[in-house]
């Protein structure tokens, strides 16, 4: 008979956070399910559900992405919240205020995008672009529903 131990959620998402803030895919790769569904964004920049490969992957590429940019940082800046719209109450971990993963190019589109994670077991079962926060704010979510109002 094999012991599971249960970890919390709590700690599975700040040792998430952690991995990546500092870099870590290999532990970021442990924290994931095999069978999870997790949000990346295919070449048309859509958002699309992908599995723990294609994620990782595309992640990578996103962090590469930034430190091209953002060649000093050494470590990600980040937050955990709670989503406010979908899941309400799931973690949110939201890197860079909100500036990774890129999800734009646009410099006038400021839009905050977070992971919002959902879990099965020990594990991370799926990654959600999130952009409702309920300690963060977001304005440009504001203006831009604003703008498509007025069209």
């Amino acid at each position: 008979m094999e012991t599971i131990i249960k970890t919390d959620q709590k700690t599975i998402t700040i040792e998430l956070a952690n991995a990546i803030a500092s870099f870590d895919i290999d532990k970021v790769t442990t924290l994931l399910s095999e069978k999870g569904k997790y949000n990346i964004l295919d070449e048309k920049n859509k958002i699309v559900n992908g599995n723990k490969v294609s994620f990782i992957n595309w992640f990578t590429n996103c962090i590469d992405e930034f430190l091209f940019v953002n060649d000093d940082t050494t470590k990600l800046d980040y937050i955990i919240d709670q989503c406010l719209h979908c899941r309400i109450g799931n973690p949110v971990i939201i890197f860079e205020n909100g500036r990774l993963p890129i999800l734009t190019r646009n410099a006038w589109e400021r839009e905050k995008c977070g992971l919002m994670l959902e879990f099965d077991d020990n594990l991370v079962s799926g990654i959600t672009f999130c952009f409702v926060f309920l300690k963060t704010d977001n304005p440009y979510l504001f203006e831009k529903r604003c703008s498509k109002q007025l069209d």
